[in-house]
């Protein structure tokens, strides 16, 4: 640049060419950060993505204590009494053909109303359960055979009747069973003695009693 100088001023003449620029100087450092700025609205919620896999199951905490025991409830009525009605009856030293009802005899009895016999029959005097057993020993002979049958109400009930049969060695015979018996008032038991031969030397015992009012 060239300075012309007239009365006591300069003047400026025309600018040059820009020269090359130079080397970029080192950079300061960075500097202090701004304020945030105000945050914008939240967006739209996105679909929900598919249920993950179920996982496994933990283990089992440990079992609470027992609480307490709740109060006892009312005692139920009584139910009805059972009348223990019993007996014993027996037929003792004597001989049976086969195909007679066999002879009895009281023995004892108790409870109320009383168990009786008459000749041959037993009669249970309640409604109710009875459980009646029985036992036949005698001589019957070798080889021989022998059933007891009882008779309720006067009906021979075949699939109650128990047999036995002697052999060649010992000719005495026990033939023994008991049945439970549905009585109503009344209800009469006797015992057919059916066999091979006749029984000599018999003893037949028969135990009665309720056991239940139904």
């Amino acid at each position: 640049m060239e300075n012309f100088y007239h009365n006591g001023c300069f003047i400026l003449g025309p600018t040059g060419p820009t020269g090359p620029m130079g080397v970029t100087g080192v950079t300061g450092p960075t500097g202090a950060t701004g304020a945030s700025g105000v945050t914008g609205p939240t967006g739209a919620i996105g679909i929900t993505g598919p249920t993950g896999p179920t996982g496994a199951t933990g283990i089992t905490g440990p079992t609470g204590e027992t609480g307490p025991t709740g109060e006892t409830g009312p005692t139920g009525p009584t139910g009805p009494g059972l009348n223990n009605n019993y007996a014993f009856v027996v037929n003792q030293a004597t001989d049976i053909s086969s195909g007679n009802v066999i002879p009895l005899a009281l023995q004892f009895s108790g409870g109320t109303p009383n168990i009786t016999v008459s000749n041959a029959t037993i009669t249970l005097p309640s409604p109710g359960t009875y459980y009646v057993s029985f036992s036949l020993t005698g001589r019957f002979g070798v080889n021989q055979n022998g059933s007891i049958i009882p008779i309720i109400n006067g009906v021979p009930q075949d699939r109650l009747a128990p047999t036995n049969n002697t052999n060649s060695i010992n000719s005495d015979i026990t033939i023994q069973d008991g049945t439970l018996i549905q009585a109503s008032t009344n209800s009469t038991v006797q015992f057919l003695y059916t066999g091979s031969t006749a029984v000599s030397r018999a003893n037949f015992f028969v135990s009665d009693f309720k056991v239940s009012n139904v």
